[in-house]
């Protein structure tokens, strides 16, 4: 049995919403939001989530650029 209240009321009587988050702690604020994003990928992508695009990395051996960005790179490569 659902037993939400439901009140309507005019515009101007509403509370104000910053006021109200601003008097809540940082880590009820963060789950509030983490849920709301939780509750849009699912309503926007589906019960699966997955990344939004792959990326392949590959390693050139032709390296081109500034000196200083290849001998970093070298420095990079030799530890």
């Amino acid at each position: 049995m659902d037993k939400s209240v439901i009140r309507k009321g005019k515009i101007k009587e509403q509370g104000n919403d910053f006021l109200f988050w601003q008097s809540q702690s940082y880590e009820s604020r963060l789950s509030t939001i983490e849920e709301i994003r939780n509750e849009f990928n699912t309503w926007k992508y589906g019960s699966e989530q997955g990344f939004q695009r792959v990326y392949r990395i590959i390693k050139r051996n032709d390296a081109s650029g500034r000196p200083q960005d290849l001998a970093d790179l070298d420095n990079l490569t030799e530890k």
